[in-house]
């Protein structure tokens, strides 16, 4: 009597055990989600306004960039960012001109 209890008892744990791993087994994976909102293709014979990509940033070492998150700015940060890039912009390009100067006069004393 005790053996068909607990035999019983097992056979309705493991039904349960099989029934939850189905319906945990039905569940869809969750996928990543997509960066394709991040690119921006273009076709061959497309034009763009080169201001709709945001304002160039001179970098201290000459490269240039561009600002990543140009479109998700209001007016006003677009509007500050524009008056510090500008002044930062051409100290930046001062100083690399006085140093390319510096540079060539350097190569033309030897």
């Amino acid at each position: 009597m005790f053996l068909r209890n607990t035999f019983s008892k097992q056979k309705t744990f493991l039904k349960k055990i099989h029934m939850s791993t189905e319906n945990s087994a039905k569940k869809p994976v969750l996928a990543l989600p997509s960066t394709a909102d991040e690119t921006v293709s273009f076709d061959i014979n497309d034009t763009h306004k080169l201001t709709e990509l945001g304002p160039v940033v001179i970098n201290e070492n000459g490269t240039m960039s561009r600002i990543n998150n140009w479109f998700e700015m209001n007016d006003i940060e677009r509007a500050n960012v524009n008056r510090v890039l500008l002044k930062r912009n051409r100290e930046r390009l001062a100083k690399l001109k006085a140093a390319a100067a510096a540079a060539g006069e350097e190569g033309d004393k030897e």
